[in-house]
């Protein structure tokens, strides 16, 4: 940026917030936050709104000093830097911007000055764009680049595990064969070879995760076939006399999309089985709902026509888990359950990606977890 377009400053004339400006602001993706020489909020948009989680009315006529949106040690007050008469005609930077909930966003901020026709200060603005949805997908990037070498390691070491191991299965099996059937020493055999074959299965998935998935994708009404997935679900559930009841929240109407029944159901199972066991204890209700959705911004990875997807949204009353649990959940071999193998949250995330979705989980602890599946729409 050169010097000319840093001393730049935004003049308006008094009748700056007209009905006309307030209601362009209100049709672009940017926040907007504008302040008077006091130091009041006078402008808060609808995309402000939306990134910060507060309200117009919670935030106009208050001083922008009362408000949590600056983080101390990110760039300090921008808005007081410029009000403050320092010679700063603009400035631009990333931050992070404090949210109603008490969470953080990072945006990119520039703050300017607004001046009459005379030059004179009227206030200042600053306009914010969300960039989470940027990080998040360099984050995922990163990650899957790490975890693709990681896998290439694992998978010449899950075929070197897997022909001692098949060895083992077979000998113990003969050595079954051989003991009567009341040797004591025909139970600690079987030991051995459910261990063996607990080994295999995640020698297996490991394998699994490491290879490309094949999605054999075809038209599918997703009401009709979660119901379905449900059915066994419920029949777990009733034999198991477990405290759980299902709620389903479907539209009346078909919401189809291509997906490969095969996959999907695994997915849906683990995901399923993984709420059933944080309600255990305690019970609660497994609610699930599908709707139409448009697709969220920047996420191409999402190949949808008419960027309109289905969503499916899953959520339990379980135990829930904190954000450093959450941020880990489908990295393989991480697991908070004690008969985990860690690899079922990895694998269903890769199995939804080769059918051009994306899998998201949201967490509170002692509350509940909600997981959410977008999928493409088809008609």
């Amino acid at each position: 940026m050169n010097k000319s377009q840093n001393n730049t400053s935004v003049k308006v004339a008094p009748e700056m917030l007209d009905c006309c400006s307030l209601i362009a602001l209100e049709h672009i993706q940017s926040g907007v936050l504008a302040v008077d020489r006091k130091g009041e909020i006078i402008v808060f948009n609808q995309a402000a709104e939306m990134i910060t989680g507060f309200r117009r009315d919670e935030v106009l006529g208050y001083s922008f000093k009362e408000l949590p949106f600056n983080i101390p040690g990110e760039n300090g007050d921008l808005l007081s830097q410029v009000l403050s008469g320092t010679d700063v005609a603009e400035l631009r930077t990333e931050k992070l911007l404090g949210c109603k909930n008490g969470g953080k966003v990072l945006v990119e901020s520039l703050v300017k000055p607004l001046q009459d026709g005379m030059g004179e200060m009227l206030g200042a603005v600053e306009i914010f764009n969300d960039l989470s949805a940027i990080q998040e997908l360099k984050d995922e990037v990163f990650k899957s680049r790490t975890l693709s070498a990681l896998g290439e390691m694992a998978a010449n070491v899950a075929h070197e595990i897997r022909n001692p191991l098949g060895s083992i299965g077979g000998f113990a099996t003969l050595l079954e064969r051989d003991l009567d059937v009341e040797d004591p020493r025909r139970n600690l055999v079987k030991k051995i070879i459910e261990g063996v074959a607990s080994l295999d299965k995640i020698v297996t998935n490991l394998l699994i995760y490491t290879r490309t998935i094949q999605a054999d994708l075809r038209w599918t009404d997703l009401i009709s076939y979660v119901n379905e997935v449900l059915a066994f679900l419920e029949v777990e559930i009733e034999s198991q006399s477990l405290p759980i009841t299902i709620k389903r929240h479907f539209p009346t109407y078909q919401l189809g999309a291509r997906i490969d029944p095969s996959l999907m159901q695994q997915v849906l199972l683990n995901i399923f089985h993984n709420a059933i066991y944080a309600m255990k204890a305690r019970g609660g209700c497994l609610t699930i709902q599908l709707a139409r959705t448009e697709k969220p911004r920047l996420r191409e990875d999402i190949k949808a026509l008419n960027n309109e997807c289905v969503e499916l949204l899953v959520e339990d009353e379980g135990t829930g888990m904190s954000e450093e649990v959450r941020k880990k959940i489908f990295n393989p071999f991480f697991t908070t359950r004690e008969d985990g193998t860690g690899l079922g949250l990895a694998i269903s995330k890769k199995m939804i990606q080769a059918q051009n979705g994306s899998i998201s989980v949201s967490s509170q602890l002692n509350i509940g977890t909600k997981i959410t599946i977008l999928l493409p729409y088809y008609p």
